[in-house]
């Protein structure tokens, strides 16, 4: 039993070991905040290691201030993509690249265990971040023989997760064929009035445009 025992120290160390490469390793991605301010005295926490938390470290504040000492903590979750949830750093991090690589939602949810609504979230959580995104870095597109295709979607939640009722925010965007640049843009209104111009906003003259031939360009 004493080789199972050493064995089993000997892993459960490297384990720490590369959960405290993976803290670092997000903290330099900025996907982990670098520093933080102490709720109570607004002077720097510093980042400590916590053996008792999955995470392995908490922020962590600890000040005497003339006749009082004052100790606060945050996790190191806190404001960040992985506050609030249950899952695992580890865990996290796999469900985002395999969403990425756009394995289906049902292999990602039995590769680790998720519950059908938490597969669910997720996969909405991933898809904002996307949309958000590409709506604040969209650019202006296209220019002499270059394609560009456009469209229209309302962006949101199918009512009962029944039929092609959908609930949400029309967004009309364009994509440059050969970059893979894009734009979105929010919009009330799906008429001539309001896409035309956006179209002259998005997309440079001489571009060749490729739609659906819906009405509302036919005028392009």
């Amino acid at each position: 039993s004493q080789p199972k025992q050493m064995h089993s120290r000997a892993k459960s160390r490297q384990l720490r070991r590369l959960k405290e490469m993976l803290i670092h390793w997000l903290i330099e991605e900025g996907l982990e905040a670098k520093e933080r301010l102490s709720p109570m005295c607004d002077g720097e926490m510093s980042l400590a290691r916590c053996e008792d938390r999955s995470d392995l470290f908490k922020w962590e504040c600890r000040r005497q201030e003339k006749s009082k000492r004052h100790k606060a903590e945050i996790s190191i979750r806190k404001g960040g993509w992985f506050e609030k949830s249950k899952m695992t750093l580890e865990e996290i991090l796999k469900l985002t690249n395999w969403w990425c690589q756009d394995l289906v939602q049902a292999q990602v949810k039995h590769a680790l265990g998720l519950a059908e609504s938490t597969g669910v979230d997720w996969d909405s959580f991933c898809r904002e971040v996307c949309e958000i995104t590409l709506i604040e870095n969209s650019e202006r597109l296209g220019g002499e023989g270059k394609i560009v295709q456009i469209d229209e979607s309302k962006f949101g939640k199918r009512k009962y997760h029944r039929g092609h009722h959908v609930e949400g925010q029309w967004v009309f965007g364009g994509i440059e064929q050969d970059s893979r640049k894009c734009f979105l843009v929010a919009v009330e209104r799906r008429d001539e009035e309001t896409l035309l111009p956006i179209i002259q906003k998005w997309i440079k003259p001489g571009t060749i445009i490729v739609s659906d031939c819906w009405k509302v360009y036919c005028n392009l």
